[in-house]
């Protein structure tokens, strides 16, 4: 019998392992940017923030007053492992048109927070902040638009399905499934198969997390952005949201929606690789749909 126990346990402990480790990777992004980009660096004056989440966590971000009174808004979403100090270095010539509001999701940049789940829990944060600029900018909520990167681009199109004050949404390499996202991301950067790698993964992340965060899945809410305008952006070298995927969250949308694909892009560097017609049509797709 004890030929059997212990490479039976011996399998347990592995798995455990392989689990627990894996979903770590998901909980704690291992190329977590620093926060070295702040409004100023831009010349644009910005209000310090900070709300709280329905769990109890302080959120911090800036809200960024466009060059001349509007009140077209645009609520600004970050991807996994970034923060809002980055994202703005991308978009930050839209402060010419708009009032732009930032923050970090939980875990990233200054916002508090012990693990990420790229998009289940982060649909928290997006609640508590439309909350706080109701509260404390109800004019910037009379024409608000979305963009969101990446991670930031699920929890867009998920608040969108929820909130019909968000009148125009704008993404740029989203994921369609969670669970295939996961898979993705360790077959490309681990060269590890489905199973029983990614399997145990996601096992443990619903686990450890409490709930099934595929259901919050662009793929599953895409179609409630209709009869809202619905810009995607993808990559055309983007191994992590290759087109096909970013197509199935495209195809799942209704109209009216638009699809750019950015020659040359790999993962969340659209905006390096189309330079200034980045910012261009950002612009002009949000002044076509706000006000």
């Amino acid at each position: 019998m004890i030929w059997i126990i212990v490479p039976a346990v011996g399998v347990l402990v592995a798995a455990t392992w392989v689990a627990w480790w894996g979903s770590n990777i998901v909980f704690h992004p291992p190329k977590m940017l620093k926060m070295e980009i702040w409004p100023d660096k831009y010349q644009l004056v910005f209000d310090p923030v900070e709300f709280r989440t329905s769990d109890g966590l302080t959120l911090k971000g800036w809200l960024i007053p466009a060059a001349s009174a509007t009140d077209k808004t645009l609520l600004l979403l970050h991807g996994w492992g970034d923060n809002k100090g980055d994202l703005l270095q991308r978009v930050h010539p839209l402060a010419k048109d708009f009032n732009l509001f930032l923050f970090d999701f939980r875990q990233h940049g200054e916002s508090q927070g012990t693990l990420s789940t790229i998009g289940c829990l982060e649909s928290r944060d997006v609640e508590a902040a439309l909350e706080f600029l109701k509260a404390t900018r109800p004019a910037w909520t009379a024409d608000l638009g979305a963009f969101g990167l990446s991670m930031g681009a699920a929890v867009a199109i998920w608040a969108a399905g929820r909130h019909p004050e968000i009148k125009a949404v704008a993404v740029e390499s989203p994921y369609s499934s969670f669970n295939r996202v996961v898979t993705q991301w360790l077959k490309n950067e681990m060269s590890l198969p489905y199973f029983p790698f990614a399997w145990l993964t996601l096992l443990a992340v619903r686990l450890r997390v409490g709930t099934d965060p595929e259901p919050y899945s662009p793929e599953r809410h895409a179609a409630r952005v209709s009869p809202r305008p619905f810009f995607v952006i993808a990559g055309e070298m983007d191994r992590l949201m290759p087109l096909n995927i970013v197509r199935e969250v495209y195809d799942a949308a209704r109209e009216p929606k638009e699809l750019w694909v950015v020659p040359g892009a790999t993962h969340g560097k659209c905006e390096e690789a189309a330079g200034p017609e980045y910012s261009g049509r950002l612009a002009e797709f949000f002044r076509r749909h706000l006000g």
